[in-house]
């Protein structure tokens, strides 16, 4: 007794558009969009605006913060002037410091010295997306596969 079978697949590049799976489809959004949302806790917090002032970009490949320190909180370390190696010069008036500023125009980078920044607290820190993966990778796993499950709609 013969038996043929034929088997005929779609190419690679169909079947990952029909699951949606496409970079910046809704498969990739909706990844995007959780890791965004469970990294919420993760993020140094003082008045909320480094978490508040983020966004995903237009394809959902990216989330971007977009406060001015955000790159300072994300090493966690201090970034000083590279000339004179500061985080800040003191901003007086009438002899009594106000506050502090940085050169205009000048890049910061990260301290030669390696002097790290002391705000963290809890699960709050540096590298917030990496830790949270870390700690959540399953459970995004699973919630892409059942949006998958749904069509990834």
């Amino acid at each position: 007794m013969d038996f043929q079978a034929k088997l005929e697949l779609n190419s690679i590049d169909t079947m990952i558009k029909d699951l949606n799976l496409e970079e910046g489809g809704s498969v990739q959004r909706f990844f995007t969009n959780e890791v965004w949302r469970l990294s919420d806790d993760y993020i140094p917090f003082d008045s909320g605006t480094l978490k508040n002032n983020s966004s995903m970009n237009l394809d959902g490949t990216q989330i971007i913060y977009n406060s001015p320190y955000a790159r300072y909180q994300w090493y966690g370390m201090l970034m000083v002037d590279p000339d004179y190696l500061v985080g800040g010069f003191p901003l007086t008036k009438n002899g009594i410091q106000v506050g502090f500023f940085s050169r205009p125009g000048v890049p910061k980078i990260l301290d030669p010295s390696g002097r790290a920044l002391n705000n963290f607290d809890g699960i709050r820190g540096s590298y917030w997306t990496s830790r949270m993966w870390a700690d959540r990778q399953k459970e995004i796993e699973m919630a892409v596969q059942k949006f998958i499950g749904r069509g990834g709609k």
